[in-house]
């Protein structure tokens, strides 16, 4: 039956999302057959042509690949996790899970995929773009993001074994250095263009920001969540506003793209002061981003947060709530800026209340963006 999809495929001049589910549909119940994936016609379609027996097709490669947006603008992500190990912070919405890093939990797909690899930084590059490649992505420029807990907390000796770990994989060679490893990766069938790690504002010094350079970032992620210190004080997140202010500068003066990880609905916060929040970041000269990611606080229940919601002291916002307040914010957002997150990939059944149970946010506000008639910036 996928010999037979994809010859129909072939026989159209140019074939739509429509024509290919449509053909599907028909040979399915031709065939009494569950109806296949495009995954699976993908890896037909690849033998097909190794065997020569059809020639290659860029049309029904785009046609057939899965999520085409990972890899839209030429660079596919790979995102991989660190070892659990302890964190210096004592955030009240923090969630703690055993043998995960602090703040992520079971059910997430980068922490699946983490645990079922032992966190082995080599295992998680080597399946992760074997998967991607399988679902039709050209694989060969990487943006490595490497994700747990505070990465500046790690032992100096475990970050350069896991980076190489992860150059490694890419160069599908085993290297003794670090630098041997970068050098090979520069002509090598994976490259990485882009590499990103995610620390505290309160980790970000001179000696940091060196190590970070000679890993090879090129861009840093750093937990931001509040710019107000009432908020900050109120998580007991372990920093004020002005360290947050000092870490950008520095980065910025050292070359390296800045992301803020930003969280609504903490404790002190209102849709309003939000959404304040948000303008004051991309008018304020102290601020000012390059890239974003917007987590709405999900209401966990082994946090000490879910204690302030039982005694009635916390109070989670509702879904319309939260797509209003999103809505707002994208009008404020520069066109510079890429909005790489506006949720995290918490499972729904963990969050006990609240807009960010909705496990399709974005999907929903772009939903509601095209039926006002406007579009981001």
């Amino acid at each position: 039956m996928h010999k037979k999809i994809i010859k129909k495929l072939f026989s159209l001049k140019n074939p739509t999302s429509d024509d290919l589910a449509h053909i599907k549909r028909n040979l399915s119940k031709e065939y009494k057959m569950p109806y296949p994936s495009n995954i699976s016609l993908l890896r037909e379609y690849h033998n097909l042509v190794k065997n020569k027996r059809i020639k290659k097709s860029k049309a029904i490669e785009d046609l057939l690949r899965v999520r085409p947006v990972r890899s839209l603008s030429g660079v596919v992500n790979v995102s991989v996790l660190t070892k659990p190990y302890a964190c210096p912070g004592i955030c009240t919405f923090c969630p703690k899970e055993e043998n995960i890093p602090k703040s992520y939990l079971s059910g997430e797909p980068a922490v699946e995929r983490a645990k079922r690899l032992n966190y082995d930084p080599y295992l998680q590059v080597k399946k992760r773009i074997e998967v991607l490649k399988s679902t039709g992505h050209n694989v060969q420029k990487i943006d490595l993001r490497i994700i747990g807990g505070t990465w500046s907390y790690y032992e100096k000796e475990y970050k350069i074994w896991f980076v190489k770990e992860c150059f490694n994989a890419c160069n599908q060679t085993k290297s003794n250095t670090l630098f041997e490893a970068q050098k090979l990766n520069e002509k090598a069938k994976h490259r990485i263009v882009g590499l990103s790690f995610e620390t505290r504002p309160d980790f970000i010094t001179k000696k940091e920001l060196l190590e970070m350079r000679e890993l090879g970032a090129t861009k840093i992620e750093i937990g931001v969540q509040s710019i107000y210190d009432n908020v900050l004080k109120k998580t007991k997140r372990g920093h004020n506003v002005a360290t947050t202010i000092k870490a950008t500068k520095l980065l910025k003066d050292a070359g390296f793209k800045v992301s803020y990880q930003v969280m609504l609905n903490l404790p002190l916060s209102t849709p309003k002061k939000d959404l304040e929040m948000l303008k004051e970041l991309f008018t304020n000269e102290d601020f000012k981003p390059d890239y974003l990611k917007i987590y709405p606080c999900a209401l966990i229940k082994n946090t000490p947060l879910y204690n302030d919601f039982k005694k009635g002291t916390y109070k989670p916002y509702s879904e319309k709530e939260l797509i209003n307040l999103i809505k707002e914010i994208k009008k404020q957002i520069p066109y510079y800026v890429r909005i790489e997150r506006i949720i995290r990939d918490i499972p729904a059944p963990l969050i006990v209340k609240g807009g960010a149970k909705v496990s399709n946010l974005r999907q929903v506000i772009d939903r509601e963006i095209q039926k006002e008639n406007w579009q981001c910036k």
